[in-house]
Formats: structure tokens, C-alpha cells, sequence
């Protein structure tokens, strides 16, 4: 429960607190590890019941929608943090660079690579694309972040820019990280080489090639997974 939750939050709440079912969410727990509760409501049945809510007069406009998304993701279930997710899609286009810190609170709040990666490619992608010059330098600083999915974030978050992106962030992003051993990043570089493979194949056979001692199989075999 959230003392002075927004209206908006407080429906949601009452939409789905009693429509989970405790065989599925146990699975649907076990699934993601175990690092989150769940009220047991799958992925076609909670958009049902969401849906309305999410009709041009009911969902909440642009000054009040961060709020709602915070406020969900500090609820305990996993189902909030979906339906916040959905919420932060309706707004997306419209953030500035100025949601850039409110956006890494969000990466750190219940953080794992189902939220991780939808905030990284649709919030900081698409402000990335947007406004270059004022993000370039938020990205770069959180690729010496202290904190795992921040730098996950840094190096996956061009990954549907790909004519867009900026080889030197990128590069820089990867190259930070290479020895690390943590899978989560180990997977990111994987994942944006082959991304920018699909743009610019030659520079990622190069880089392969050039850094294959230092980046790990998981990495190497997910960028090359589409070359024959």
C-alpha cells in the first residue's frame, strides 16, 4: 500500500489485486528467479484488464504520468512494474533529457532485464536519438557507473538506432567492459555487436577479431550468431 498514491495507482491496484492465480505466480516467480513476487496474471489477461485504463481520457497525462510509474514500481508485484512499463510507452516520446535522472532511478528500482532493457531502448534510446548532444554525456558517465544495470544501460541502449549509432559511445561502452565477468554485461556486448552488425558487419568482424582474447564466448558467439 502506498500512503497518497495517485488515483490512477489506486485503480490499477483495485483492477488487478484479486484477479491473480497462485499456481501461475509461482511460476511465473520461478521464471524470473524468484527475485519478485507475482500476483499469478499473465501477460494477455493483465493487458485485458489494464486496457481501459490505458484509454485517452483515463491514463494520466504527461506532468502526472512519472509519478504513477514510480509509484508503481515501488509496489511489490511484478504485474505493477509491467503496467507501469505500459504507461512509460504512452509518454516516451514526449520526455526531454531532463527525465534522464528520474530514468535511472527506474533502472535501479527492482531492477532485472525485463524492465532494465525496456527502459534502456525505449527511455534513454530513443532520448539518445532525439537529443545527442545533451544525453552523449549522461550515457558515457554511466558507462563508469558503480551499479551493473546502469552500465548494461549504457552499452545496450542503441541497440534499435542502428543507421543512428554512435560507434564511439559504443565502442567505448564495450570496450570498459570486456574482461568483466558478470553475464548481464557479458550478454549486453553480445547483443549490441550484433545489433550494429546488422548496419555495419565488417566493423564488427573487425572489432571481434581485434579484442577476441579479451571479450568472453558468450559475447563473441552473440555477435556473430547471424553471420554465416
Amino acid at each position: 500500500m502506498i500512503l497518497n498514491a495517485h488515483p490512477w495507482v489506486v485503480e490499477v491496484q483495485a483492477t488487478l489485486e484479486s484477479k491473480g492465480d497462485a499456481h501461475d505466480a509461482l511460476a511465473m516467480s520461478a521464471y524470473m528467479k524468484n527475485h519478485f513476487p507475482f500476483l499469478g496474471i499473465k501477460k494477455p489477461r493483465l493487458r485485458a484488464l489494464t486496457q481501459p485504463l490505458f484509454s485517452k481520457e483515463s491514463y494520466p497525462a504527461l506532468e502526472e504520468a512519472p509519478l504513477c510509474i514510480s509509484q508503481l514500481f515501488d509496489l511489490e508485484h511484478r504485474e505493477y512494474h509491467m503496467v507501469a512499463l505500459e504507461l512509460f510507452k504512452k509518454i516516451e516520446k514526449r520526455l526531454t533529457p531532463e527525465h534522464l535522472p528520474w530514468i535511472k532511478t527506474l533502472l535501479q528500482s527492482k531492477s532485472w532485464w525485463d524492465t532494465v532493457d525496456f527502459l534502456a531502448t525505449h527511455g534513454v534510446g530513443i532520448l539518445r536519438q532525439k537529443y545527442p548532444d545533451q544525453t552523449t554525456p549522461v550515457v558515457e558517465s554511466w558507462i563508469y557507473d558503480d551499479a551493473m544495470w546502469i552500465n548494461r544501460t549504457a552499452i545496450i541502449c542503441q541497440v534499435l538506432y542502428r543507421k543512428q549509432t554512435d560507434v564511439l559511445l559504443l565502442e567505448e561502452a564495450i570496450l570498459q567492459h570486456l574482461s568483466s565477468k558478470e553475464f548481464f554485461l557479458r550478454k549486453a556486448i553480445g547483443w549490441s555487436l550484433r545489433a550494429y552488425a546488422q548496419e555495419n558487419h565488417k566493423w564488427v568482424l573487425a572489432f571481434v577479431e581485434a579484442h577476441r582474447d579479451n571479450l568472453s564466448g558468450l559475447s563473441i558467439r552473440e555477435a556473430l550468431k547471424h553471420f554465416k
